[in-house]
């Protein structure tokens, strides 16, 4: 019995690590932990927003910046005076309102 038991902690422990560690790179390639330094140029589709964030000029950060979280998984960086980006961020919010109600 213990002989059996000891394959199965090895295999379980092994798992673990390859789940800690494939978290641990899917989070390299996620939401950047930096600052925009500059903005991305041209638009970006609606449709391909999820969501976004709002990044406030700081001793860190040199510029006040819309950070757009995208279906693949990129977060590029806009100009919040543009009035594409005020319109997107605008449908994003009504969006986020009609999911809440919803489920109210």
């Amino acid at each position: 019995m213990a002989q059996i038991r000891a394959p199965v902690i090895v295999l379980l422990v092994l798992l673990a690590v390859g789940l800690f560690t494939s978290e641990t790179s899917a989070a390299k390639r996620g939401f950047p932990t930096g600052c925009c330094t500059r903005y991305s140029q041209g638009r970006i589709d609606i449709g391909l927003i999820r969501g976004f964030s709002v990044q406030r000029v700081t001793d860190e950060c040199n510029i006040d910046a819309i950070i757009f979280h995208t279906v693949r998984g990129r977060f590029p960086c806009v100009d919040p005076t543009k009035g594409w980006v005020m319109k997107a961020v605008h449908m994003l919010r009504e969006r986020a309102e009609g999911l809440n109600k919803k489920r109210s």
